[in-house]
């Protein structure tokens, strides 16, 4: 499968890339001096972005089919050397003094509801859809340089207002960096820069 300027597969277990990846594609932008951390890579679609012009790039996933998919990625587009691909329960491998320029995340973002698909470790963010993000949040604040910036992506369906808050009450300035509207939500990019 050809996306943008790159050639990819996609496992049969990770999440493909949709809506919501295209829309963090396209918001994100990377410089040549940027240290980049992707987590929850996926495929690793953001991760070659990053990879094709930032100085040095971390993918992280909690799943190893994913890891393994984002590895491969960056094989077939000769990509590999500017990164490191690891398995990781969001930032939980990192030392406190490591930091990162831009952090870039498509979270699970959907609230818990009676369905259940092999992919709910990648859909659902918890009984509010934020779970997840907050979570990472706690750590990826953390993780930001002075003038760093976080985008992740969030559902109307699920309670962005929170989210905006925590990173508001951790320093960030927070704008929407783009939107889209689906027929029974609409997602967006939230973009966060350090103070």
């Amino acid at each position: 499968m050809n996306y943008d300027r790159f050639d990819i597969v996609v496992y049969p277990t990770v999440y493909p890339p949709s809506e919501d990846t295209d829309l963090l594609y396209d918001a994100v932008s990377f410089k040549v001096s940027d240290v980049v951390l992707d987590v929850g890579c996926g495929t690793g679609l953001i991760t070659l972005k990053a990879a094709s012009t930032a100085r040095r790039v971390t993918a992280v996933d909690i799943s190893l089919d994913a890891v393994r998919n984002t590895d491969e990625n960056l094989s077939r587009n000769g990509l590999e050397r500017s990164c490191s691909v690891i398995q990781s329960d969001l930032l939980s491998v990192f030392q406190d003094k490591v930091f990162f320029s831009v952090i870039t995340f498509n979270p699970p973002y959907l609230p818990a509801d009676e369905s259940s698909t092999g992919l709910d470790h990648a859909l659902i963010g918890g009984q509010r859809g934020v779970e997840v993000t907050l979570k990472f949040l706690q750590s990826a604040c953390n993780h930001v340089k002075a003038g760093g910036s976080i985008y992740l992506v969030a559902s109307s369906l699920a309670d962005v207002g929170m989210v905006t808050d925590y990173m508001k009450s951790q320093g960030f300035t927070v704008t929407t960096a783009s939107r889209k509207r689906l027929f029974f939500e609409e997602i967006q990019i939230l973009h966060g820069i350090k103070a």
